[in-house]
Protein backbone atom coordinates (compact mmCIF):
# COMPACT_ATOMS: atom_id res chain seq x y z
CA UNK A 1 0.00 0.00 0.00
CA UNK A 2 1.31 3.42 -0.98
CA UNK A 3 -1.04 6.01 0.54
CA UNK A 4 -3.99 6.34 2.91
CA UNK A 5 -5.85 9.62 2.48
CA UNK A 6 -8.28 10.38 5.31
CA UNK A 7 -10.83 13.18 4.98
CA UNK A 8 -12.35 14.51 8.18
CA UNK A 9 -14.13 17.52 9.58
CA UNK A 10 -17.53 18.68 10.74
CA UNK A 11 -20.66 17.00 9.37
CA UNK A 12 -22.31 18.66 6.39
CA UNK A 13 -19.20 20.32 4.93
CA UNK A 14 -18.87 18.03 1.92
CA UNK A 15 -16.39 15.41 3.16
CA UNK A 16 -18.07 12.60 1.26
CA UNK A 17 -18.30 14.57 -1.98
CA UNK A 18 -14.64 15.64 -1.86
CA UNK A 19 -13.59 12.09 -0.87
CA UNK A 20 -15.46 10.68 -3.86
CA UNK A 21 -14.22 13.39 -6.24
CA UNK A 22 -10.62 12.79 -5.10
CA UNK A 23 -10.98 9.05 -5.65
CA UNK A 24 -12.44 9.49 -9.14
CA UNK A 25 -9.71 11.93 -10.18
CA UNK A 26 -6.91 9.70 -8.86
CA UNK A 27 -8.51 6.78 -10.67
CA UNK A 28 -8.33 8.76 -13.93
CA UNK A 29 -4.77 9.96 -13.31
CA UNK A 30 -3.40 6.61 -12.12
CA UNK A 31 -5.07 3.90 -14.25
CA UNK A 32 -2.45 1.35 -13.20
CA UNK A 33 -3.23 1.71 -9.47
CA UNK A 34 -5.99 -0.06 -7.53
CA UNK A 35 -7.91 2.49 -5.47
CA UNK A 36 -10.47 2.00 -2.71
CA UNK A 37 -13.00 4.59 -1.54
CA UNK A 38 -14.46 3.72 1.84
CA UNK A 39 -17.09 5.46 3.98
CA UNK A 40 -17.02 5.32 7.78
CA UNK A 41 -19.80 7.83 8.30
CA UNK A 42 -22.87 6.21 9.87
CA UNK A 43 -25.06 7.91 7.26
CA UNK A 44 -23.36 6.45 4.19
CA UNK A 45 -24.00 8.40 1.01
CA UNK A 46 -21.49 7.05 -1.50
CA UNK A 47 -24.33 5.17 -3.19
CA UNK A 48 -26.17 8.47 -3.66
CA UNK A 49 -23.08 10.21 -5.03
CA UNK A 50 -22.33 7.50 -7.57
CA UNK A 51 -25.97 6.69 -8.35
CA UNK A 52 -25.09 3.07 -7.72
CA UNK A 53 -25.94 0.58 -4.98
CA UNK A 54 -22.69 0.02 -3.08
CA UNK A 55 -23.40 -1.40 0.37
CA UNK A 56 -20.95 -3.51 2.40
CA UNK A 57 -19.35 -5.42 -0.47
CA UNK A 58 -16.58 -4.14 -2.69
CA UNK A 59 -18.25 -2.52 -5.70
CA UNK A 60 -16.48 -1.50 -8.89
CA UNK A 61 -17.11 2.21 -9.50
CA UNK A 62 -14.66 2.86 -12.31
CA UNK A 63 -12.12 0.76 -14.16
CA UNK A 64 -9.68 0.72 -11.22
CA UNK A 65 -11.78 2.23 -8.42
CA UNK A 66 -13.80 0.28 -5.87
CA UNK A 67 -16.12 1.55 -3.14
CA UNK A 68 -17.55 0.12 0.05
CA UNK A 69 -19.99 1.29 2.72
CA UNK A 70 -19.13 -1.28 5.41
CA UNK A 71 -21.63 -2.89 7.71
CA UNK A 72 -19.36 -2.90 10.74
CA UNK A 73 -21.58 -5.41 12.55
CA UNK A 74 -21.03 -8.20 10.03
CA UNK A 75 -17.26 -7.80 10.03
CA UNK A 76 -17.13 -7.56 13.83
CA UNK A 77 -19.02 -10.85 14.08
CA UNK A 78 -16.58 -12.56 11.76
CA UNK A 79 -13.53 -11.03 13.42
CA UNK A 80 -14.55 -11.68 17.04
CA UNK A 81 -16.41 -14.99 16.68
CA UNK A 82 -13.66 -17.26 18.04
CA UNK A 83 -12.66 -14.86 20.80
CA UNK A 84 -16.26 -14.42 21.97
CA UNK A 85 -17.01 -18.14 21.94
CA UNK A 86 -13.89 -18.97 23.95
CA UNK A 87 -14.62 -16.24 26.48
CA UNK A 88 -18.22 -17.43 26.81
CA UNK A 89 -17.01 -21.00 27.38
CA UNK A 90 -14.54 -19.84 29.98
CA UNK A 91 -17.21 -17.73 31.69
CA UNK A 92 -19.57 -20.70 31.88
CA UNK A 93 -16.91 -22.50 33.91
CA UNK A 94 -16.89 -19.80 36.57
CA UNK A 95 -18.05 -21.05 39.97
CA UNK A 96 -21.88 -21.14 40.14
CA UNK A 97 -22.43 -20.19 36.53
CA UNK A 98 -22.84 -23.75 35.30
CA UNK A 99 -25.45 -24.39 37.95
CA UNK A 100 -27.60 -21.35 37.15
CA UNK A 101 -29.58 -21.60 33.90
CA UNK A 102 -30.52 -17.92 34.18
CA UNK A 103 -26.84 -16.93 33.97
CA UNK A 104 -26.28 -19.24 31.00
CA UNK A 105 -29.05 -17.40 29.13
CA UNK A 106 -27.63 -14.05 30.24
CA UNK A 107 -24.20 -14.96 28.82
CA UNK A 108 -25.63 -15.99 25.45
CA UNK A 109 -27.71 -12.83 25.21
CA UNK A 110 -25.14 -10.32 26.47
CA UNK A 111 -21.74 -11.44 25.23
CA UNK A 112 -22.18 -11.08 21.46
CA UNK A 113 -20.65 -9.09 18.62
CA UNK A 114 -23.78 -6.89 18.69
CA UNK A 115 -22.76 -5.55 22.09
CA UNK A 116 -19.32 -4.41 20.92
CA UNK A 117 -19.11 -0.58 20.64
CA UNK A 118 -19.60 0.73 17.09
CA UNK A 119 -16.24 2.55 17.11
CA UNK A 120 -14.46 -0.71 17.88
CA UNK A 121 -16.37 -2.48 15.10
CA UNK A 122 -15.43 0.22 12.59
CA UNK A 123 -11.81 0.07 13.70
CA UNK A 124 -11.79 -3.71 13.31
CA UNK A 125 -13.04 -3.37 9.74
CA UNK A 126 -10.55 -0.60 8.93
CA UNK A 127 -7.75 -2.82 10.20
CA UNK A 128 -8.94 -5.69 8.04
CA UNK A 129 -8.71 -3.42 5.01
CA UNK A 130 -5.29 -2.04 5.92
CA UNK A 131 -3.99 -5.47 6.81
CA UNK A 132 -4.99 -6.64 3.30
CA UNK A 133 -7.28 -9.32 4.68
CA UNK A 134 -9.88 -11.08 2.60
CA UNK A 135 -12.93 -8.87 3.11
CA UNK A 136 -14.69 -10.65 0.25
CA UNK A 137 -13.97 -13.16 -2.47
CA UNK A 138 -12.03 -10.64 -4.59
CA UNK A 139 -9.17 -10.23 -2.10
CA UNK A 140 -7.84 -7.13 -3.88
CA UNK A 141 -4.55 -5.57 -2.78
CA UNK A 142 -5.14 -1.82 -2.88
CA UNK A 143 -2.44 0.74 -3.67
CA UNK A 144 -4.34 3.81 -2.45
CA UNK A 145 -7.19 4.16 0.05
CA UNK A 146 -9.38 7.24 0.36
CA UNK A 147 -11.35 7.12 3.61
CA UNK A 148 -14.34 9.33 4.36
CA UNK A 149 -14.22 9.56 8.16
CA UNK A 150 -16.99 10.62 10.55
CA UNK A 151 -16.92 13.96 12.43
CA UNK A 152 -14.06 14.65 14.81
CA UNK A 153 -15.04 12.76 17.99
CA UNK A 154 -15.65 9.47 16.17
CA UNK A 155 -12.68 10.08 13.90
CA UNK A 156 -10.39 10.27 16.93
CA UNK A 157 -11.78 6.97 18.20
CA UNK A 158 -10.91 5.27 14.91
CA UNK A 159 -7.33 6.47 15.27
CA UNK A 160 -7.10 5.59 18.96
CA UNK A 161 -8.36 2.04 18.82
CA UNK A 162 -5.45 0.47 16.87
CA UNK A 163 -3.06 1.79 19.55
CA UNK A 164 -5.33 0.94 22.49
CA UNK A 165 -7.26 -2.01 21.07
CA UNK A 166 -6.12 -4.47 23.73
CA UNK A 167 -7.24 -2.06 26.46
CA UNK A 168 -10.60 -1.64 24.75
CA UNK A 169 -11.13 -5.39 24.39
CA UNK A 170 -10.05 -6.07 27.96
CA UNK A 171 -12.27 -3.28 29.27
CA UNK A 172 -15.18 -4.70 27.31
CA UNK A 173 -14.45 -8.19 28.67
CA UNK A 174 -14.10 -6.98 32.25
CA UNK A 175 -17.37 -5.09 31.97
CA UNK A 176 -18.98 -8.31 30.79
CA UNK A 177 -17.54 -10.34 33.65
CA UNK A 178 -18.65 -7.70 36.11
CA UNK A 179 -22.16 -7.89 34.71
CA UNK A 180 -22.06 -11.66 35.26
CA UNK A 181 -21.06 -11.13 38.86
CA UNK A 182 -23.83 -8.61 39.23
CA UNK A 183 -26.35 -11.08 37.87
CA UNK A 184 -25.13 -13.69 40.32
CA UNK A 185 -25.45 -11.25 43.22
CA UNK A 186 -29.04 -10.57 42.19
CA UNK A 187 -29.90 -14.14 43.11
CA UNK A 188 -27.87 -14.14 46.31
CA UNK A 189 -30.44 -16.24 48.14
CA UNK A 190 -29.13 -19.26 46.28
CA UNK A 191 -25.55 -18.81 47.44
CA UNK A 192 -25.95 -20.59 50.78
CA UNK A 193 -27.41 -23.72 49.22
CA UNK A 194 -24.94 -24.14 46.37
CA UNK A 195 -21.59 -25.83 46.61
CA UNK A 196 -18.84 -24.67 44.30
CA UNK A 197 -18.81 -27.12 41.37
CA UNK A 198 -15.77 -28.99 40.23
CA UNK A 199 -14.52 -28.00 36.80
CA UNK A 200 -11.93 -29.08 34.31
CA UNK A 201 -8.83 -27.09 35.34
CA UNK A 202 -6.86 -28.22 32.30
CA UNK A 203 -9.60 -27.08 29.91
CA UNK A 204 -9.75 -23.71 31.64
CA UNK A 205 -5.99 -23.31 31.34
CA UNK A 206 -6.09 -24.09 27.61
CA UNK A 207 -8.94 -21.67 27.04
CA UNK A 208 -7.02 -19.03 28.97
CA UNK A 209 -3.97 -19.59 26.77
CA UNK A 210 -6.05 -19.32 23.59
CA UNK A 211 -7.62 -16.07 24.74
CA UNK A 212 -4.23 -14.69 25.75
CA UNK A 213 -2.77 -15.54 22.33
CA UNK A 214 -5.71 -13.87 20.60
CA UNK A 215 -5.20 -10.72 22.64
CA UNK A 216 -1.47 -10.74 21.87
CA UNK A 217 -2.33 -10.96 18.16
CA UNK A 218 -4.71 -8.04 18.58
CA UNK A 219 -1.89 -6.03 20.07
CA UNK A 220 0.52 -6.89 17.25
CA UNK A 221 -2.13 -6.07 14.70
CA UNK A 222 -2.84 -2.72 16.34
CA UNK A 223 0.87 -1.87 16.26
CA UNK A 224 1.06 -2.73 12.54
CA UNK A 225 -1.91 -0.55 11.72
CA UNK A 226 -0.70 2.37 13.84
CA UNK A 227 2.68 2.25 12.11
CA UNK A 228 0.99 2.12 8.71
CA UNK A 229 -1.16 5.18 9.46
CA UNK A 230 1.85 7.05 10.84
CA UNK A 231 4.02 6.22 7.84
CA UNK A 232 1.71 6.58 4.83
CA UNK A 233 -1.39 8.25 6.26
CA UNK A 234 -2.37 11.75 5.14
CA UNK A 235 -5.15 13.68 6.87
CA UNK A 236 -7.08 16.31 4.91
CA UNK A 237 -9.58 18.36 6.91
CA UNK A 238 -12.66 19.64 5.08
CA UNK A 239 -14.35 22.85 6.21
CA UNK A 240 -16.72 25.53 5.06
CA UNK A 241 -15.89 29.18 5.67
CA UNK A 242 -17.95 29.54 8.85
CA UNK A 243 -16.97 29.79 12.51
CA UNK A 244 -18.27 26.40 13.83
CA UNK A 245 -16.55 24.47 11.06
CA UNK A 246 -13.36 26.54 11.42
CA UNK A 247 -13.24 25.79 15.16
CA UNK A 248 -13.86 22.11 14.45
CA UNK A 249 -10.84 21.70 12.17
CA UNK A 250 -8.63 23.46 14.74
CA UNK A 251 -9.73 20.92 17.34
CA UNK A 252 -9.27 18.07 14.87
CA UNK A 253 -5.73 19.24 14.10
CA UNK A 254 -4.80 19.26 17.78
CA UNK A 255 -6.43 15.92 18.59
CA UNK A 256 -5.08 13.93 15.62
CA UNK A 257 -1.47 15.06 15.51
CA UNK A 258 -0.18 12.06 17.47
CA UNK A 259 -1.81 9.60 15.07
CA UNK A 260 -1.55 10.91 11.50
CA UNK A 261 0.14 13.69 9.56
CA UNK A 262 -2.13 16.60 8.61
CA UNK A 263 -1.22 17.59 5.06
CA UNK A 264 -3.99 19.83 3.79
CA UNK A 265 -7.21 21.80 4.27
CA UNK A 266 -10.17 21.86 1.90
CA UNK A 267 -12.24 25.04 2.12
CA UNK A 268 -15.44 24.00 0.43
CA UNK A 269 -18.67 25.49 -0.94
CA UNK A 270 -17.73 29.16 -1.24
CA UNK A 271 -20.49 31.09 -2.98
CA UNK A 272 -19.39 32.24 -6.45
CA UNK A 273 -19.09 35.99 -6.97
CA UNK A 274 -22.73 37.11 -7.24
CA UNK A 275 -24.36 39.43 -9.74
CA UNK A 276 -27.09 41.71 -8.41
CA UNK A 277 -27.62 39.77 -5.18
CA UNK A 278 -26.90 41.79 -2.04
CA UNK A 279 -27.61 38.87 0.27
CA UNK A 280 -25.30 36.54 -1.69
CA UNK A 281 -22.59 39.18 -1.66
CA UNK A 282 -22.80 39.58 2.12
CA UNK A 283 -22.55 35.81 2.63
CA UNK A 284 -19.62 35.57 0.21
CA UNK A 285 -17.77 38.41 1.97
CA UNK A 286 -18.28 36.68 5.30
CA UNK A 287 -16.98 33.43 3.80
CA UNK A 288 -13.93 35.19 2.37
CA UNK A 289 -13.12 36.67 5.78
CA UNK A 290 -13.14 33.18 7.32
CA UNK A 291 -11.15 31.87 4.37
CA UNK A 292 -8.45 34.42 5.18
CA UNK A 293 -8.52 33.34 8.84
CA UNK A 294 -8.25 29.66 7.91
CA UNK A 295 -5.31 30.30 5.60
CA UNK A 296 -3.57 32.26 8.35
CA UNK A 297 -4.21 29.55 10.95
CA UNK A 298 -3.01 26.76 8.66
CA UNK A 299 -0.38 28.73 6.74
CA UNK A 300 2.12 25.86 6.75
CA UNK A 301 -0.28 23.50 4.99
CA UNK A 302 -1.61 23.06 1.50
CA UNK A 303 -4.96 24.85 1.17
CA UNK A 304 -7.50 23.89 -1.50
CA UNK A 305 -10.36 26.30 -2.06
CA UNK A 306 -13.48 25.51 -4.08
CA UNK A 307 -16.67 27.32 -4.97
CA UNK A 308 -20.10 25.79 -4.70
CA UNK A 309 -21.15 24.18 -7.97
CA UNK A 310 -24.37 25.16 -9.72
CA UNK A 311 -25.24 21.47 -10.06
CA UNK A 312 -24.86 18.69 -7.49
CA UNK A 313 -21.71 16.58 -7.97
CA UNK A 314 -23.56 13.34 -8.71
CA UNK A 315 -22.25 10.48 -10.84
CA UNK A 316 -18.77 10.13 -12.32
CA UNK A 317 -19.07 13.26 -14.47
CA UNK A 318 -20.42 15.35 -11.60
CA UNK A 319 -17.66 14.17 -9.27
CA UNK A 320 -15.04 14.91 -11.91
CA UNK A 321 -16.43 18.45 -12.20
CA UNK A 322 -16.07 18.86 -8.43
CA UNK A 323 -12.53 17.43 -8.52
CA UNK A 324 -11.45 19.95 -11.15
CA UNK A 325 -13.07 22.75 -9.15
CA UNK A 326 -11.16 21.63 -6.04
CA UNK A 327 -7.78 20.75 -7.58
CA UNK A 328 -7.71 22.65 -10.87
CA UNK A 329 -7.63 21.36 -14.44
CA UNK A 330 -3.90 20.65 -14.64
CA UNK A 331 -3.37 18.86 -11.32
CA UNK A 332 -1.07 15.82 -11.21
CA UNK A 333 -1.55 12.73 -9.07
CA UNK A 334 1.70 13.53 -7.28
CA UNK A 335 0.35 16.89 -6.18
CA UNK A 336 -2.71 15.22 -4.67
CA UNK A 337 -0.85 12.38 -3.03
CA UNK A 338 2.01 14.54 -1.72
CA UNK A 339 0.66 18.06 -1.34
CA UNK A 340 3.04 20.98 -0.92
CA UNK A 341 2.34 24.64 -0.22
Amino acid sequence: MEKIIVLGGKGGVGKSSISAATAVLLSDLLPEKKILLISFDMAHNLSDLFKLKIGDKLTLLNKNLWGIEPDADSYAKKYTKDLIEKMKTLTRQMPLVGMLPQIEKFIDKTFTADSIPLALKNAMFFQQILDAEDINTQNIQFDIIIADFPPTANMITLFEIPEDQVKVVLKYSLNFYNSIKGAIRNISKMWRNIVKPFDDQEERRELGKDIFNMIVELEKRGERISDLIHNIGSLRLVTIAEKPSFEEIKRARDLTQRYIKLEGIHINMIIPEPKKCDFCEKIRNLQLSYTTAIKKEFKKLKIWQSEKLKEEPIGLDGLRALAYEVYGDNISAEEILKPKM
